[in-house]
């Protein structure tokens, strides 16, 4: 029996192009490889049953295992901005999408309560169940998206992040989760999936048409709000604050001692984790 219902898949997107593969290197890889070598119409949808060199944030490697939903998003955004309509940011992409994803999620177990951690991890009971890579491959007139997700359904046995991929620190002490650890129960994964591309598609025009709109939404659900965190930047560096809030272009506002600072990348920790 397979994994996907493709049929049922392409009658919620009627539109879409659509590839379902046993096996592939990377989505976000092989869609990325169509938009670059055929004339693309978007939107497409890359689903992977398994991934063998999946990426997440900051290069790390994505950890799937049986039971998880892997798959990439193609949409484009306009490219030139017009009297009526500004040119959303990247990061507002990225943070509508991890809101996409978080409302699917909660439709499916409404009882839960799903927060997003800066930038776009969807945790569940301060456990990632899902984890978002936005990659931005500019065209002729339009700037294609491909947003990779990678969500915990149906796995079981879900081990450390520090364990699912020996880059993170080894101070980062979240854990990952998934529905089925939660409900007991298991879901469809095609099921799961075209909820997720409903909500990403309404999202990301919210992102484009209301901007603001999607600011206030995310910091509805932004985790650890208020919480004195600490900042581990790429480079190596930290900065220890307060978590504020979204800015309107997807950075966040950390207050510290002195100011308060826009951060555009980094990895988050509440300040009672960083030891």
């Amino acid at each position: 029996m397979a994994t996907f219902d493709e049929e049922k898949i392409c009658k919620a997107l009627p539109y879409a192009h659509i590839e379902v593969h046993s096996q592939i290197h990377s989505t976000n890889d092989r869609a990325i490889e169509l938009i670059r070598q055929t004339a693309l119409n978007s939107p497409a949808v890359i689903i992977a049953e398994s991934q063998t060199k999946g990426r997440g944030q900051r290069n790390r490697k994505w950890w799937s295992g049986a039971g998880s939903l892997t798959f990439s998003y193609v949409t484009s955004i306009p490219e030139k901005q017009t009297e009526t309509q500004p040119i959303a940011p990247p990061g507002l992409i990225s943070l509508a999408s991890a809101l996409a994803v978080s409302n699917a999620l909660r439709s499916i177990e409404p009882t839960q309560k799903f927060e997003i951690k800066w930038p776009n991890d969807v945790m569940l009971d301060q456990s990632k169940i899902a984890g978002i890579l936005v990659e931005s491959v500019p065209a002729d007139t339009n700037r294609f998206m491909v947003i990779g997700i990678g969500a915990n359904i149906n796995n079981s046995n879900m081990p450390a992040l520090h364990d699912m991929d020996d880059r993170r620190a080894s101070q980062e002490k979240t854990t990952a989760t998934s529905l089925v650890q939660v409900s007991g129960k298991s879901a469809s994964l095609s099921e799961t999936l075209i909820k997720i591309l409903i909500e990403l598609k309404k999202q990301i025009t919210i992102a484009i048409d209301s901007p603001q709109e999607i600011v206030d939404r995310f910091n509805q659900v932004l985790m650890w709000r208020e919480r004195a965190i600490l900042v581990n930047f790429p480079s190596g560096a930290t900065l220890t604050g307060t978590c504020l809030g979204i800015t309107s272009d997807g950075g966040l506002r950390v207050k510290t001692k002195d100011q308060v600072e826009i951060i555009h990348s980094g990895s988050l920790q509440k300040i009672d984790e960083a030891g």
